[in-house]
């Protein structure tokens, strides 16, 4: 497979014989178990990817896993425990819940400023022993997004340009299989919980903090450090310190790590 490409533009991509028949043969799988395979099979013709992790996200619920090609240590940090609240601060599920174009994107250019530093990154992304990140975000309807993971190993490079570029060229032919093979099958297995567990997000806190503290402490979650929280808040850095530090001070907490320990127990804890 040949590409050229420019800075702004996706790739253009040029077909081989072999790059035309593995296309058809991902086709002819759709509708099949063989389909996640194929799928496996095409992306790593276009680039190198240690692990694909295929979801959907339904408006009422939390992700549905609909593939993986993960073992089962690694599947249980980044499928059920993932599902049970920190996919409501991954970088690629707030994008879709922005309105993002459809497309490929890397985590890195889509989260905080300081989200590689962030407690949540170092107890959670870390976790998943991975060294970049990219989402194919495909839309299903207006709320309901299907998000392919593409996932380097931690001691592999990063993803180039060239390997963004080519998979946005090639995004429409992998959304559209994509889509016409679990479409039929997400709204079956959608979670019927009337419980939204994004909910909890948002009021993570929010019976002793005062709004402002509760704002500042869901950004602090997402990965933003003090200067970008007081940039998207519009207040100076040393209003934010002193928010935070009131609102670790009603939490019973004194750092990040605990904020972060505190959350995940509460995204945890049984739906009342």
């Amino acid at each position: 497979m040949s590409d050229t490409k420019t800075d702004m533009q996706p790739a253009a991509v040029s077909f081989a014989g072999d790059d035309m028949l593995a296309l058809a043969r991902l086709f002819r799988t759709v509708g099949t178990a063989r389909f996640p395979m194929a799928l496996g099979q095409f992306i790593r013709r276009i680039c190198d990817v240690d692990s694909i992790v295929v979801a959907s996200y339904p408006a009422n619920g939390p992700p549905v896993s609909l593939y993986h090609d993960l073992d089962d240590v690694q599947a249980a940090i980044s499928v059920q425990f993932y599902a049970t609240g920190p996919y409501l601060l991954d970088p690629l599920y707030l994008a879709c819940k922005a309105d993002t174009a459809q497309g490929a994107y890397r985590t890195l250019d889509l989260a905080p400023e300081a989200f590689f530093r962030s407690e949540y990154y170092r107890t959670f992304y870390r976790n998943i022993r991975i060294s970049d990140e990219i989402g194919l975000l495909i839309r299903e309807s207006d709320d309901h997004w299907i998000i392919v993971s593409l996932a380097r190993q931690s001691r592999q490079v990063r993803f180039s340009s060239r390997d963004l570029g080519l998979l946005q060229a090639l995004f429409p032919v992998l959304a559209a299989a994509t889509l016409r093979h679990w479409v039929p099958t997400t709204a079956q297995e959608a979670p019927r919980d009337p419980h939204v567990l994004e909910d909890r997000l948002q009021e993570f806190g929010k019976h002793i903090l005062s709004p402002r503290e509760a704002e500042i402490v869901q950004l602090i979650l997402q990965g933003h450090s003090t200067p970008s929280a007081a940039a998207y808040l519009g207040i100076s850095e040393g209003t934010v310190k002193v928010h935070r530090h009131n609102a670790y001070s009603k939490l019973g907490i004194s750092s990040q790590a605990e904020l972060f320990s505190k959350a995940t127990r509460h995204f945890m804890a049984p739906t009342p």
